[in-house]
């Protein structure tokens, strides 16, 4: 036989060895607990028969008592001599006596015998069996033991309402609670309740309109200005001239060596146009408009860059990208954020080229890449709160 099946027999015996080991074990287990059970049903019923042999013998013990008792007095009433009883007494005193005597036969005797009790004195037979005895009514028994409890009755009515108590003790102060939210801002003395609570404003480059949106306002529209770029002086930041302007009573025309000078800002896409065309068919040398809008109801603008969209619970303005002068030129100028979809000037298709804007790309070196890429436009977003 095989390695195989010499381990395949060897196997099989363990497990029959191990099955029949199980079986004895449950066998006995089962004998125990049976052995047990019937420890305990015997027990029970010695225990039940003690009390019942007991609660027996002190009946016949307070019977024997009684007897005894009965006994002494009537052999006190044999001595006195001049005894004179009635029929009807003497009947009632045998009926009385045979009543006893088959009440204390039943006790002792379950065939209650033929033989006369003897009740501690010559000549007082049973009755029952021609004797005559004259005996005096026994003592009253002894009290007996109290009965169950009865069951209990119904609740009776509610009794009158009591006397109002003092008042107690004041508890100690609990602890504050947190602050609660801050309420709405107050207006001033001299401000329109029709304009809201704020009034930060912003310049939407490249458009003639504020946002439709609620909380926000156009306050005016106009035209983007900034210095020559070509001039190394001049502003740095650029402007939003209202397009009708207000003049003072003094004033000269003509040119002046000795001043600083603004231009219309115009679109420079020479190699790529990234903006969206549906407010203009083409804005390359076109001259770009403006518009000054008002917050009415939220206090903070600010742009974003390389960002389309604005964090939580802040408004979105508008979006597009962003521009400043070139990088090359002398004079150098703030960035702006140019909305996405830009307008022009209406007669400005002639190129001048004085104040002019470029649109911004990322450069790799010291600016990471990624997540910026070498020469991708920057993105902005203006967003209020």
């Amino acid at each position: 036989m095989s390695s195989t099946n010499k381990a395949s027999v060897t196997a099989g015996e363990m497990f029959n060895e191990e099955k029949q080991a199980s079986r004895d074990g449950r066998f006995w287990r089962w004998f125990l607990a049976g052995m047990l059970l019937n420890l305990c049903a015997t027990s029970i019923a010695v225990g039940l028969t003690v009390a019942y042999f007991n609660k027996e013998l002190q009946t016949v013990r307070d019977r024997m008592q009684l007897h005894e008792e009965r006994t002494t007095l009537n052999g006190d009433s044999l001595k006195q001599d001049n005894i004179k009883i009635n029929d009807q007494s003497w009947r009632k005193t045998q009926s009385r006596k045979r009543r006893d005597q088959e009440n204390t036969a039943a006790t002792m005797s379950p065939d209650y015998g033929v033989s006369s009790i003897q009740t501690g004195f010559s000549g007082c037979q049973d009755g029952r069996y021609g004797g005559s005895c004259f005996c005096r009514d026994g003592r009253d028994g002894r009290d007996g033991k109290d009965g169950r409890d009865g069951a209990q009755g119904q609740p009776g009515p509610a009794g009158p309402t009591g006397i109002k108590g003092e008042q107690g003790v004041a508890g100690e102060a609990g602890v504050p609670g947190p602050p609660g939210k801050a309420g709405p801002s107050g207006l001033n003395a001299d401000q329109d309740s029709t304009k809201g609570t704020s009034g930060n404003t912003y310049v939407r480059w490249g458009r003639n309109t504020c946002p439709d949106q609620p909380g926000t306002e156009l306050l005016y529209s106009g035209y983007a200005a900034g210095a020559h770029h070509l001039h190394s002086g001049g502003a740095v930041d650029f402007l939003c001239l209202p397009n009708n302007p207000d003049w003072s009573q003094d004033f000269r025309d003509g040119a002046n060596t000795q001043a600083s000078l603004l231009y219309g800002v115009e679109y420079q896409l020479n190699n790529f146009d990234p903006f969206s065309h549906e407010n203009a068919e083409t804005i390359f040398q076109h001259n770009a408009p403006c518009a000054v809008c008002r917050l009415t109801d939220r206090g903070t603008q600010l742009v974003l860059p390389a960002k389309l969209g604005c964090p939580v619970d802040w408004t979105e303005e508008y979006r597009g990208f962003l521009m400043s002068g070139k990088y090359d030129h002398k004079r150098q100028s703030k960035v702006i954020c140019v909305d996405e979809a830009p307008e022009v000037v209406p007669g400005t298709e002639a190129s001048q080229d004085e104040a002019l804007i470029y649109i911004i790309e990322a450069r790799c070196g010291s600016l990471p890449c990624l997540p910026y890429v070498n020469g991708r436009e920057i993105t902005c977003t203006v967003c209020s709160i």
